[in-house]
């Protein structure tokens, strides 16, 4: 264990970070329970068309949660907190939203409802373009490029939600009373689905890269410390 207090203090904040992830997932899958009354009764019914719904937006969304966690989890690896507590604040900031868009991913069963979702995720990639954007200008090398091209990605994805979710309002919400639209409604959340499922798999990836990078980096250092000793 380190003996310095300040560094044991900033190593506890990812613990919390963590901690706020672990109660989100027991939430999700406690809702999941909930709608489909798992523990006692199971209702879930594949033919009906909210049900199948509901569960694809679920697999989609966890596999976009725990991707985000993920990606998290190299950043601060590569980047520990500092008594700047800027960046530890924006993470709870963002982490609580990605507990909106869990708790909200259960409303493709339930439409028009179903737009609170996708506003809540223009609403994430709003904040991490503005992040990006923040950080770009206190940061050089080649953080700044991952940055970069981190930012346009996720300005990429935020204008791709956001004429979802206008299509959404136009198509299903105004429409809602008066046809009850459901292909509309389930063609729009299995593109969204899809969009998660895909971007994130490309996330992943790229996480798997930086990582393998990094270690490589490390073993190269300890190479020339051995070597210069």
């Amino acid at each position: 264990m380190n003996s310095d207090p300040l560094v044991r203090y900033l190593m506890r904040l990812p613990t919390l970070i963590t901690f706020f992830f672990s109660v989100m997932l027991v939430t999700f899958f406690r809702e999941l329970a909930t709608v489909f009354d798992l523990t006692t009764n199971p209702n879930f019914d594949a033919s009906t068309p909210a049900d199948a719904l509901i569960l694809v937006s679920f697999l989609a969304t966890l596999f976009f949660v725990v991707a985000v966690w993920l990606a998290y989890s190299l950043l601060i690896e590569r980047f520990p907190y500092t008594l700047d507590y800027g960046v530890f604040y924006f993470d709870v900031a963002r982490f609580s939203v990605l507990y909106l868009i869990f708790s909200f991913a259960f409303f493709s069963g339930h439409p028009p409802s179903y737009i609170y979702y996708l506003v809540v995720l223009v609403l994430w990639h709003l904040m991490m373009v503005g992040w990006h954007a923040y950080r770009l200008r206190h940061i050089d090398g080649i953080e700044r490029a991952e940055r970069r091209a981190d930012m346009r990605g996720h300005m990429v994805r935020m204008a791709t939600y956001l004429v979802i979710a206008i299509a959404y309002v136009l198509f299903v919400v105004r429409t809602w009373s008066l046809a009850q639209p459901w292909a509309v409604h389930s063609l729009l959340v299995m593109l969204t689905s899809t969009l998660l499922v895909f971007w994130n798999a490309r996330r992943l990836n790229n996480v798997r890269h930086k990582a393998l990078e990094a270690s490589k980096a490390a073993e190269v250092a300890r190479a020339s410390l051995a070597a210069g000793v």
